[in-house]
């Protein structure tokens, strides 16, 4: 079996999708760099190097991974991702050899489909009556125990994952990669879903990166192209603009936000993990990490009341929050 090590580089450039875990756990395509790179590899990490002592028990504890330090991570032939928008940049090539290499998948389906690539249905999937599915770009796979609703169209390439629904008349557009146990609605593309968020009604999101355990209102919808037509700017939490050297850069939503319905998201905004906005003008840019953001104004989400939300929200999965995923989000709290 090969020994090789893996680097959790996510210390500045990928806030806030990685404030809650590794950067080799970011979904990259159809699947995270991790799974990716265990198949390229052949065997699981040997273990992962962190140069914070929390984060790094926080990573094992949600991997299985062992914390080691005085090694050095190993060479691997894998693009280069330093940021939300190198994930954008990436998606595409790195979806369309996620589901080249994946293990084909055979079930009868009643759906309407045409197009010459390849089209991956597990047995436990449920399709409603009037799916259609536009193979005639891209591939398209649909995992186990997922259901795709009357009159949704998906265009491929894309990744639906294990459990996820896809709701009633929704449009899935090319490029998107949709994690486990999310609901999603309305018109999606060229978007990453982790896993467990929601956006089961209608409005538009398209070319952004979603974190976990995100909730969309009803009819929010976010902008992917300034009217310009010029290649956006992204600014970070810290306030800094960055370049991004393209035109489609929809919204980068760390975990655990929350926002409410006809919420409206400008091009490039970057939202911090434990966010709350329910005001009627749009999401600031970027916003802070715990804001709490009403008409009235804006201030800091009390943490505890935080903590007790998120907890109700990942036992209706029947998940629990690990003890040092608590202690990282009080952390970025407090910073």
């Amino acid at each position: 079996m090969t020994q090789w090590y893996i680097q959790d580089n996510a210390a500045g450039g990928m806030e806030p999708l990685c404030d809650l875990r590794a950067s080799f756990e970011q979904r990259t395509g159809g699947l995270t760099t991790l799974e990716r790179l265990v198949i390229k590899m052949g065997s699981k990490p040997s273990g992962f190097l962190c140069e914070d002592s929390l984060r790094g028990e926080m990573i094992a504890q949600r991997t299985g991974l062992k914390h080691v330090s005085g090694e050095i991570a190993t060479p691997v032939d894998h693009p280069e991702i330093e940021t939300p928008w190198d994930v954008l940049t990436h998606l595409g090539t790195l979806l369309a050899l996620d589901l080249e290499q994946a293990k084909p998948l055979e079930s009868a389906h009643a759906a309407t489909s045409f197009g010459d690539c390849r089209v991956d249905i597990h047995s436990s999937a449920t399709i409603c009556p009037n799916v259609t599915l536009d193979a005639s770009n891209g591939a398209i796979r649909i995992e186990d125990g997922a259901t795709i609703r009357p009159g949704a169209v998906l265009c491929g390439p894309c990744w639906i994952g294990k459990n996820v629904t896809v709701t009633d008349n929704a449009l899935i557009k090319a490029n998107t990669s949709i994690g486990p146990w999310c609901k999603v609605g309305g018109e999606v593309g060229g978007t990453i879903f982790q896993g467990y968020s929601n956006k089961s009604h209608g409005g538009h999101l398209g070319d952004s990166i979603i974190g976990e355990w995100v909730n969309f209102g009803a009819g929010t919808t976010n902008s992917n192209l300034l009217n310009t037509y010029t290649d956006v700017i992204v600014k970070g939490l810290d306030g800094k603009r960055h370049r991004t050297n393209s035109k489609f850069v929809g919204c980068f939503v760390g975990d655990h936000v929350k926002f409410a319905i006809s919420t409206r998201i400008m091009t490039g905004t970057i939202v911090g993990t434990g966010s709350m906005v329910a005001s009627s003008t749009p999401a600031p840019i970027p916003t802070k990490r715990f804001s709490w953001i009403v008409d009235d104004g804006m201030k800091s989400y009390n943490i505890d009341k935080f903590i007790a939300v998120a907890k109700t929200v990942m036992t209706r999965r029947d998940l629990s929050l690990h003890s040092t995923t608590e202690a990282v989000l009080r952390q970025l709290a407090s910073a």
